[in-house]
């Protein structure tokens, strides 16, 4: 899944919502320590050189279910990047991944 484009220099907004099957919000096992996000450094032609940007930073827990981190964009160049939430649940990891174009 693709976000929206976004702008070196911005804060961009990272949000997460989770919920059980019947749609109830749950939160992770832990919330002190999950869910954690990191950003990626997508290079357009070696993907043996992507570099952490972000890497396992706490989300904060805006209600039951619902996180968000705001990823500060400064100094970062134009390009792809790709952005992963992990957080565990009972006998599950789910990881979340989505990729967003600075410009």
């Amino acid at each position: 899944m693709r976000l929206q484009n976004a702008f070196v220099g911005e804060d961009v907004p990272i949000t997460i919502t989770y919920e059980d099957d019947a749609g109830a919000a749950v939160d992770p096992d832990d919330t002190a320590t999950e869910p954690t996000v990191t950003v990626v450094d997508v290079p357009e032609h070696d993907a043996e050189s992507e570099t952490d940007v972000v890497s396992d930073q706490l989300m904060n827990q805006n209600g039951t279910g619902d996180f968000e981190y705001v990823w500060d964009t400064s100094g970062l160049d134009a390009g792809e990047y790709r952005i992963e939430v992990t957080a565990d649940f009972s006998t599950e990891t789910k990881i979340v991944k989505q990729t967003i174009l600075l410009e």
